[in-house]
């Protein structure tokens, strides 16, 4: 079956010191640098972003993904059977390898070809995936072909193009069980929103952090335009300073325009009303994105002195993806120029492994971490030697319809600067507790090692979102 929402434990970015609430949700998307987050710190031991790049949807153990799962086999050569047997067992990323090779050397039944185009998407192989579905548009599969291109639009964040296919197919099969799944999934994430959140976190410099965020997001009648306002109040301190910001914030995001850009503008509401904002684009199939702004850096910072400075930054910020036979490669630089003449460029590099040896729930990932400043400062993370970590660990990721569930573990080591040997455990969820209510929650935590000691930090957030429909 192809109609689960896949479940992405990410881009997972929680914050080490950071308050405002983040909600984990089931689609792959990728958000401008909030004005309100913190992009300094978060899950990874270092102290930045964890970019987890999210695997598709994959069956439960037992489901074989066959067309012909209760009717009897026919006979088949053995480099047939092989493939049935391996989709049968759930290797899926197995059906896919050995069955292109097998259709590339002649062609393939059709029930064949199904299976090895669901196993491609199944396993996050997007673009093979969709050469093997057209093949079988106009064909006895055809029903189940267009409902996976559509499982794979909607897995990519466009369930404005996804949805028009399933209705396509359930125009000439009014009872297909996939196509009516996919259609309620889709239109779930089309129906405008309001989401409300509260978050809190704290560290071992004493530091804590309380948010409170509402937000609404909507979409224009076709769904390929995203728009969203938000308020949010923030209150740091330390035991012997308070700061407490409110602010509005207004996004949008136009996916049918050849670099789907992505705008955001946020204004502090109190005396401070100076106009942040930040723009980005896509390229080369969504897989390179690149950005800039003027950022709230006092509020990124989580610090209450840095937030009763007023500090601001420019921002400059490249991402790409790539995917290899061995897994999926992601690396992000961002550099920001801050208005008490510092400078900090942090750098990742992370793979996320298609090895699964713990079964197809877990994926194994490793990467390295950078981060470096012009000088050190008392109000943010800044370590003028550099910080450099190596990591590795382990995502967990579980979904149904109705709910999803991850959790990572990682280990890291210092490469350089101010690093040392370090851990992090992250969390999150979403259930839907009706069919316009959904609960969600984010955990996270870590020990590390800044100014040559010991660090330590935790947040969680909840979120309460309501579908307006």
């Amino acid at each position: 079956m192809l109609v689960s929402q896949p479940f992405v434990g990410g881009v997972v970015s929680l914050s080490v010191v950071l308050s405002v609430p983040l909600v984990s949700h089931a689609q792959t998307k990728e958000t401008l640098p909030n004005t309100s987050l913190n992009p300094t710190n978060a899950t990874m031991p270092l102290g930045g972003p964890l970019f987890i790049v999210p695997f598709k949807y994959l069956p439960p153990s037992g489901t074989s993904g066959s067309p012909e799962a209760d009717v009897p086999q026919p006979k088949r050569k053995p480099e047939q059977q092989r493939i049935i047997d391996l989709n049968t067992a759930g290797n899926y990323r197995a059906v896919g390898t050995e069955g292109l090779a097998l259709m590339a050397k002649e062609k393939q039944e059709e029930d064949l070809q199904l299976i090895v185009a669901n196993s491609l998407a199944w396993t996050g192989r997007a673009k093979e995936a969709v050469t093997a579905y057209q093949r079988l548009v106009k064909g006895k599969y055809a029903n189940e072909a267009n409902v996976g291109l559509a499982n794979l639009q909607r897995w990519s964040g466009r369930d404005d193009l996804a949805a028009p296919v399933y209705r396509a197919v359930l125009s000439a099969a009014s009872t297909n069980a996939d196509a009516l799944d996919g259609l309620e999934l889709a239109t779930r994430e089309l129906s405008p929103r309001t989401t409300f959140s509260v978050g809190a976190s704290s560290d071992s410099s004493e530091v804590q952090n309380r948010s409170n965020t509402i937000n609404h997001r909507w979409r224009d009648k076709g769904g390929s335009t995203i728009m969203e306002i938000e308020t949010s109040a923030v209150k740091n301190w330390l035991p012997d300073t308070e700061t407490r910001q409110q602010d509005l914030t207004l996004r949008y995001e136009n996916l049918a325009l050849e670099l789907k850009p992505s705008v955001e503008l946020s204004m502090p509401t109190g005396t401070n009303r100076t106009l942040y904002g930040s723009v980005r684009i896509k390229l080369a199939e969504d897989a390179v994105s690149l950005s800039a702004g003027r950022l709230n850096w006092g509020r990124m910072a989580a610090n209450p002195n840095a937030l009763a400075l007023g500090l601001a930054a420019s921002h400059l910020g490249a991402t790409a993806t790539h995917g290899f036979v061995f897994g999926t490669l992601r690396g992000r630089v961002d550099y920001y120029d801050i208005t008490d003449n510092n400078r900090i460029v942090n750098t990742s590099v992370h793979l996320a492994s298609n090895w699964r040896p713990l079964g197809n729930h877990f994926r194994p990932f490793v990467g390295v971490q950078t981060r470096t400043a012009q000088f050190t400062s008392p109000n943010y993370w800044s370590p003028e030697m550099g910080s450099g970590t190596l990591y590795a660990g382990l995502l967990g990721e579980w979904e149904s319809a109705d709910w999803n569930f991850y959790t990572s573990v990682q280990s890291g080591a210092r490469l350089y600067g101010d690093a040392g040997k370090s851990w992090s455990i992250s969390g999150g969820g979403k259930r839907w507790l009706s069919d316009d209510l959904a609960l969600s929650m984010t955990f996270w935590a870590m020990e590390s090692v800044r100014d040559s000691a010991a660090y330590k930090a935790q947040s969680a957030t909840f979120s309460l979102e309501k579908l307006w429909r």
